[in-house]
């Protein structure tokens, strides 16, 4: 197949074989087509301008064949490896078909599906399974369940390999994808840079672009004019991750571009990519890693980012003033401890950081724009109020944004947990596991779905989300539940509760694997969603859909939201 003669019929076998990537891999895009088209019995004039496209009849045929042969011989084998399982003691869903398995629809209903089947198959025993494209996957529905996995990460169960892989293709071998001794050693080096002390230093990075984005705004709310907030969004966090990171400015917010915005994105969509695929092409030698088109991004993102951390490196020992960004506090900390952190390893985890930290808080400012223009309790006008209350806003330290936006702090805890970017995580076993009696054999996949298991009442009331001064269902969204009171701004004193693993949070996920970003990703969500409430009075644009989270390789809006802004006319007692 690998021949120079049948690269051809190569290429068309992997978008055949596994059609999830087409809208992804744009040169082939048309060929994908013109194969369905002959599986619609259309043969003879697709042949025909396929071959008059200089595209090859035996090489189609080569393509059909092989590929389709390939795909079900390994499809054969992994279902055939499903069905040796031995019986356990929990529901599994019913319909699995040969070779397919359970019927997930489209892939951009995984997360739901997956949910709704822990509601319907889950409720006896607390714990499902299901077969997708031989792909056994074991998933716990309860906290007691769940809580019997968490504990045996990051050693006897990782992340899911085909995650870890498609991560670590790109260059993005970082504390991420990390797992075992490998994970220890990252999180040694990586965490201190990531703590509260160190968020400080970065507070004026994320207010600088916040301002940036109100500016760019402000014309809308004059005009206005509706505006769509997804690519404003991307673009702020991307530019706060490369301020933070090595204090670059690429001011992608304003120039509408980034060249290293858009290297990143190409990754990211290819990881998804990579992700779902059984085979891992992108291993072959010599042309794995370009036949996707994300190995010419990779090489070049790998060289800028390699080039600043030689940078650093070579740079003498710094001052505390000198050390206000991610890499010069890495960089710094390695000299110091002359760590086992590798040259590789702190490239990797340097761009580990802009995916973290883009597309994730991304999504989570997305989702609270649209949850707030969507309220009907006056929640939008109770965070305004908050926000304009705070005396120097522009000025306050660290402490005195948390100590001062109990209200907004308890919203984005709860888009966190029920509209966020991370609603599961894919596990996997690496030797063998007992669960329930069942003893699961090394590489058993296990889904811990912890946004369905935060939606569960507690048996007891002691453990899982809590209901909130307005006894809101853990089931519903409520702006308030981590409020003290019920969080109008006639309150005198409000507080609010920081949730965690132990209250049914797993936002940044649990236990050992707590995301050491958390403190900056909640930092800049507070800060750019404070700076807009203080600055306008948001609505949706008359006629909006509604927007639903779909799975990517994180949840992400389906649409563009699209907020019409207004300016907000501020009291006298706003500072």
């Amino acid at each position: 197949i690998l021949s120079a003669n049948h690269l051809d019929s190569f290429l068309i076998f992997v978008i055949f074989a596994f059609p999830y990537t087409y809208n992804m891999i744009s040169p082939l895009y048309r060929v994908l087509q013109d194969l369905l088209d002959i599986l619609r019995l259309n043969e003879y004039r697709v042949m025909a301008r396929l071959s008059q496209d200089g595209v090859p009849l035996m090489s189609i045929l080569n393509a059909l064949i092989l590929g389709g042969g390939a795909l079900v011989a390994y499809l054969m084998y992994m279902w055939k490896q499903s069905r040796s399982v031995p019986d356990v003691p929990w529901p599994k869903v019913p319909g699995a078909r040969p070779i397919i398995g359970n019927d997930i629809g489209c892939i951009d209903n995984f997360t739901q599906i997956v949910e709704e089947w822990a509601g319907t198959y889950g409720k006896e025993t607390g714990i499902y399974e299901f077969v997708l494209f031989g792909i056994r996957f074991i998933v716990p529905c309860t906290e007691e369940k769940i809580k019997l996995i968490e504990k045996e990460r990051p050693f006897n169960i990782t992340r899911a390999p085909g995650l870890t892989r498609a991560v670590n293709s790109v260059g993005a071998d970082g504390l991420f994808s990390a797992e075992g001794a490998m994970w220890r050693k990252d999180r040694k080096m990586v965490a201190p840079s990531m703590n509260r002390k160190n968020v400080h230093d970065y507070l004026a990075m994320v207010k600088l672009v916040a301002q940036r984005l109100v500016k760019k705004w402000d014309c809308h709310a004059t005009e206005g004019r509706a505006v769509s907030i997804n690519k404003d969004i991307l673009a702020s966090t991307l530019d706060i991750t490369s301020l933070v990171a090595f204090s670059n400015d690429i001011d992608s917010l304003r120039t509408g571009s980034s060249i290293l915005g858009n290297y990143l994105l190409r990754l990211f969509k290819a990881i998804f990519v990579r992700t779902l695929l059984p085979f891992p092409y992108y291993h072959i030698p010599i042309i794995g890693q370009y036949l996707d088109g994300a190995g010419f991004t990779r090489d070049r993102t790998l060289r800028y980012f390699t080039s600043l951390v030689e940078d650093h490196e070579a740079s003498p020992v710094l001052g505390d003033e000198e050390k206000k960004n991610f890499l010069a506090k890495l960089v710094a900390l390695r000299k110091k401890d002359s760590t086992t952190l590798t040259h590789k390893r702190l490239v990797g985890n340097l761009i580990t950081m802009f995916f973290a930290g883009g597309e994730t808080t991304f999504v989570t400012i997305c989702s609270a724009l649209y949850e707030i223009a969507m309220d009907r309790t006056n929640l939008q006008n109770d965070l305004a109020e908050e926000a304009l209350l705070l005396n120097g806003f522009d000025e306050a330290g660290l402490e005195e944004l948390t100590n001062g936006l109990p209200r907004l702090r308890s919203m984005i805890y709860e888009t966190l947990r029920i509209r966020g970017p991370t609603p599961l995580l894919d596990t996997a076993t690496t030797t063998k596991f007992e669960l329930d009696g069942c003893v699961l054999p090394p590489n058993t996949r296990i889904l811990l779905i912890g946004r369905f298991i935060s939606t569960l009442d507690s048996k007891d009331g002691t453990v899982g989300t809590p209901r909130g001064p307005l006894n809101a269902s853990p089931a519903e969204f409520c702006a308030r539940r981590w409020l003290s009171s019920n969080g109008d701004a006639s309150d005198e004193k409000v507080t609010v509760a920081t949730p965690s693993f132990r209250t049914g949070y797993r936002a940044f996920g649990s236990g050992k694997r707590v995301c050491p970003g958390r403190d900056l990703a909640e930092t800049e969500t507070l800060v750019i969603l404070a700076s807009i409430l203080r600055s306008f009075e948001i609505s949706l644009e008359e006629g909006h859909p509604p927007m639903t989270l779909v799975s990517r390789f994180t949840q992400s809006p389906d649409i563009d939201i699209r907020l019409v802004l207004k300016p907000r006319l501020k009291p006298m007692y706003a500072k």
